[in-house]
This record gives structure tokens, C-alpha cells and sequence, in this order.
């Protein structure tokens, strides 16, 4: 379906809707970016139903809230926060708050404002965690319903120059992990009550490793044994096994497969890491192994060529090197078909999640903007 930019999408399988942000700086011929709500049905057909401006440039990512109540919206390079309440049918309403970030850090480049890059929702209590790459913090948010508001004392600080982008709960709910861009670094806290306390720290490149490179995304297994992080000029994903203690131990560092990781993902059995090479413009399968490593899946390289490559003005350009973006279209892709065409696998007995295509309907305005955090 042609969307413009869709960089990150969050899918709500019970109301059938698929929430995806429009990463720019101009949407609708207003300020700030997008985002498009999107219904589909179980054969995969899909249609745009709204779209919303999010009052922030760049959005890189949504989440839906637990209680269902509203999704937030990170605006990476203006560095706000958006909250879009939703109905009981997971129609988004067009009454948004927008909390912006303020503040900076060390870096000459990369950390001059802030930059808002995630939403994570905590696993026991109303809160949710903004890792902000540019103030070098993890802003924290109560909520009650669809109404949101800052939690100074939750707010975590990391190192200065780390420049914090996602993080995950282990399934213990007891251990939060949060990978660092610029720093190349994944933090373990120990989590209780709305609380983070730091453990330790660990690289995700190789020792002796001495090239540029900046960490994008990190996922958990569901069984929780192993944690896995991407980095992008390295171009790697590294492997790490969760002791008992919740510390990291090194398993291995290896090629993605490609360009540029920026996302990856875990299929629901865990037995599947599919690494998106955003600067190649392929997806490469991996098969975990019981010991955490990663194998080439069915044929060496497996991997999914994904679509043309084209300039486009006005779309994110946040990260260096990343200047090209992907055709302005969203992507239906099955992935036991995908599965099945490189070893012959039928995972149709299997847990499988219905996804979709798209279109563009009314933009959204209106809402309120409240402030948030100040100069470091």
C-alpha cells in the first residue's frame, strides 16, 4: 500500500489495526510528521482509515499502551513525545498531547537537542520509559486511562555520550535492558516497583574493533535465554546468553547479512531472527540455535530481497549514513511462507500473526504540548 515513509509500525491483532509512523518533518502541510492508522483482515487486505500529524518531526516509533487506552509516538529529531487516545475499536482520536523534551548532552553532532526515540511499557505499574538519545536519559511517564504525565523520580540518567535508543523487560519483569546508539553498549538494570538500578554494562562489538559504528535495536527471546542487539557500521548482530543473575555473557558477534541493520526481529517461536539491512535493502533469516548462536537459515545467506531504493526530500535523515530510504510503501510479508521457500518448513500448525498493505485519509490536528526535562 503506498504510505509516505513508514519507518516503524505497532499492530494491535484483536481490533485488527496497524498503527504506522510517518517518518518526516512536514505531513499534511503542516510541522511534524505522521501517523496512519491502518485496518486489515485475516486474508491480509488492508486500508487506511485515518492519519494523524504528530506535532513532532521524525517519528522512528509507536507503541500501544497496555490498557489500550492511547499509543505513543516518538519524535526522534524534535525530540517529542505525541499521545494519541484511542476508542474501544482502537480508532485513534485526533486529541493528542504532545510532551516535548528539552535538553542536550556531550556529543558536537548527535546530542545538540533532544531525541526522543521509543516508548517501553513496564511489565507491573502504569509507566512507560522514553529513552532520548540526545539528553542522555530515559524520561519515565505515569499514566492512568489515556491521560499521561512525567515521573521525574523514575527518570533515569545514563552515562553522558551513550545516547540511549530501546530498550526491553526480560519476561522476568525483574531485568530491563536498554542499548545505547552512540555508546555501542548495552545496560542491564535490575527493575523493581518502578525503580532501575544499573548492574553493569557490556560493548556489542569485538574486541579490538576500532571503526565507526552506532547500535540500533535489541530483542529478548520469549523463554528469556538469550538477548540479542544490532549494530549498524559494524553491520553484526550479537548474541549474548541471560545467566541466572540476569548479566550478560558474550556468545558471539556476526554479519547480519547485509547493510545496515536497523530493526530486527524474533519470530513467536523463537526459533527464527530476521535482520532488516536497511542500506541493502534485504532481510536476512537467521535460525537460533539451542546454544544462542546464529545459523544460515536453510541456504547459505537466506534472504528476502525488499523493493527499489529512491531519494526522497523530506524524509528522516537523523543518522548519519542513512540518507536513503525504501520506496513509500508498506510491506505485506508472510514469513512462513518465507520460511517455507528456504528449508521447506511448514509452520502453518504454529502461532502466526495476520499482516497487511495501505492508503491516506484526514490529518489530524489540534492538542496540547507541555514541556519536558531541561539543559544538561
Amino acid at each position: 500500500l503506498p504510505v509516505r515513509n513508514p519507518s516503524f509500525v505497532a499492530i494491535d491483532e484483536e481490533q485488527r489495526k496497524i498503527y504506522a509512523v510517518n517518518e518526516m518533518k512536514e505531513y499534511g502541510g503542516a510541522f511534524g510528521g505522521g501517523l496512519t492508522q491502518i485496518g486489515y483482515e485475516p486474508d491480509g487486505t488492508m486500508q487506511i482509515e485515518a492519519d494523524f500529524n504528530t506535532a513532532g518531526t521524525d517519528p522512528c516509533h509507536v507503541e500501544i499502551a497496555p490498557n489500550g487506552a492511547f499509543v505513543s509516538v516518538a519524535n526522534f529529531a524534535s525530540g517529542a513525545v505525541t499521545i494519541f487516545p484511542r476508542d474501544t475499536q482502537g480508532n485513534l482520536r485526533a486529541d493528542k498531547t504532545v510532551f516535548q523534551h528539552e535538553g542536550n548532552s556531550v556529543h558536537s553532532t548527535r546530542q545538540k537537542g533532544p531525541h526522543a526515540h521509543s516508548s517501553i511499557f513496564a511489565p507491573d505499574c502504569p509507566l512507560m520509559f522514553v529513552p532520548d538519545l540526545g539528553m542522555d536519559k530515559v524520561v519515565a511517564y505515569r499514566y492512568e486511562g489515556a491521560e499521561v504525565h512525567t515521573d521525574e523520580v523514575a527518570t533515569i540518567t545514563v552515562e553522558r555520550g551513550c545516547g540511549p535508543r530501546y530498550g526491553e523487560f526480560a519476561p522476568n519483569g525483574k531485568d530491563f535492558y536498554l542499548i545505547n546508539e552512540i555508546g555501542s553498549r548495552v545496560m542491564h538494570y535490575r527493575y523493581n516497583a518502578g525503580k532501575m538500578t544499573l548492574c553493569e554494562e557490556t560493548s556489542t562489538l569485538p574486541y579490538g574493533f576500532t571503526g565507526e559504528n552506532i547500535c540500533s535495536d535489541l530483542h529478548i527471546t520469549a523463554d528469556g535465554k538469550f538477548l540479542y542487539a544490532s549494530n549498524r557500521g559494524h553491520d553484526s548482530i550479537t548474541a549474548y546468553h541471560i545467566l541466572e543473575d540476569g548479566s550478560l555473557a558474550w556468545i558471539e558477534c556476526r554479519s547480519s547479512g547485509g547493510k545496515t541493520p536497523r530493526n530486527f526481529a524474533l519470530d513467536r517461536t523463537g526459533s527464527y531472527l530476521l535482520a532488516e539491512n536497511q542500506d541493502s535493502d534485504n532481510i536476512t533469516v537467521f535460525a537460533i540455535g539451542d546454544d544462542g548462536r546464529l545459523d544460515d537459515f536453510g541456504q547459505p545467506g537466506a534472504e528476502l530481497p525488499v523493493g527499489e531504493r529512491a531519494q526522497h526530500p523530506g524524509v528522516a535523515d537523523h543518522e548519519p549514513g542513512l540518507r536513503e530510504c525504501p520506496r513509500h510503501i508498506l510491506v505485506a510479508v508472510d514469513i512462513h511462507a518465507v520460511l517455507a521457500a528456504h528449508a521447506g518448513v511448514d509452520l502453518s500448525q504454529q502461532s502466526r500473526r495476520d499482516e497487511p498493505e495501505i492508503e491516506a485519509a484526514h490529518v489530524g490536528r489540534g492538542g496540547e504540548t507541555r514541556h519536558v526535562g531541561h539543559d544538561t
